[in-house]
């Protein structure tokens, strides 16, 4: 570590919010709530490319930032690569080579964001689409005049409020969205995938599929998601639960659909879980 940089680490304790100083990009001193903010530890923090923990589509944009910081405070929004967290990075250099970066999490903006935009109808810790949107689309599936075959697959992490409250809820959102990411490539393109609550997905299938056959696709789902999830260098372990039902030309009203969907829900929520089961609809 240069003389300057230990001048300026010393300074870091007493920084309001999350900062870092990197050298050259990388990450050389870093405080108590920068830890915090991107939930990685600072032994792992120190050392690194400040670029490496970004998604990869967000280095370019931190790079340019970085190199174009002059006097003046240069802001650019990234998201973390371990869990997608959205942060807000400040620059201000100190020096060629040498800069302060605040960072600060963008997360409950995003929140406020989406419950403030009646457009906005995905989830943010997926990008998928959520409750709302999922229930609009298989209103207007349910309702057509041209009557197509549709299924319905329901996926749901068993006891994930256990979870949350033995290992915090950042492990839960890393854990939905790889659960997430697994479930979307082994769709097809033409069905829709969407996070249904909390700890459950919903797949919008076009398929007159017999419910046995639609019984043995989701328990290889089943199998296939609910490996564990790799945090912070230590598996996350889970167990999942389905339910499939077929809606034929009988359709059944939104609000049954609703209810069964929700029952099946708690169960795997209350521990009744790794299980495939059979909705009527």
């Amino acid at each position: 570590m240069s003389a300057e940089v230990e001048k300026y680490a010393e300074l870091l304790g007493v920084m309001p919010g999350g900062c870092v100083i990197v050298e050259d990009g990388v990450i050389q001193a870093a405080n108590d709530e920068a830890v915090e903010t991107t939930g990685i530890p600072l032994g792992r923090l120190l050392g690194i490319a400040l670029a490496d923990l970004l998604v990869p589509e967000f280095q370019a944009a931190w790079t340019s930032a970085l190199a174009g910081a002059g006097d003046s405070t240069r802001s650019v929004a990234v998201r973390l690569a371990r869990a997608l967290t959205p942060l807000e990075l400040s620059i201000r250099r100190l020096g060629p080579g040498l800069a302060a970066v605040a960072i600060r999490s963008m997360a409950t903006d995003y929140h406020y964001s989406a419950l403030a935009g009646a457009e906005l109808t995905h989830d943010t810790v997926t990008g998928f689409p959520n409750r709302y949107h999922l229930l609009s689309q298989l209103h207007d599936r349910m309702m057509a005049p041209q009557k197509s075959p549709l299924a319905l697959i329901g996926l749901w992490i068993d006891e994930l409020p256990q979870l949350a409250s033995a290992q915090g809820e950042r492990v839960v959102d890393r854990v939905v969205w790889e659960v997430g990411q697994r479930l979307q490539t082994r769709l097809r393109s033409p069905d829709i995938l969407g996070r249904f609550d909390d700890a459950g997905f919903l797949s919008l299938l076009t398929s007159d599929a017999p419910t046995s056959q639609l019984t043995d696709i989701a328990d290889r789902l089943r199998d296939e998601v609910a490996f564990p999830v790799d945090f912070d260098n230590s598996l996350v372990s889970f167990t999942a639960s389905v339910a499939v039902a077929s809606i034929t030309d009988r359709r059944p009203s939104i609000e049954r659909a609703l209810a069964q969907l929700d029952a099946a829900a708690n169960r795997a929520a209350t521990g009744a879980g790794n299980r495939t089961e059979v909705l009527e609809l």
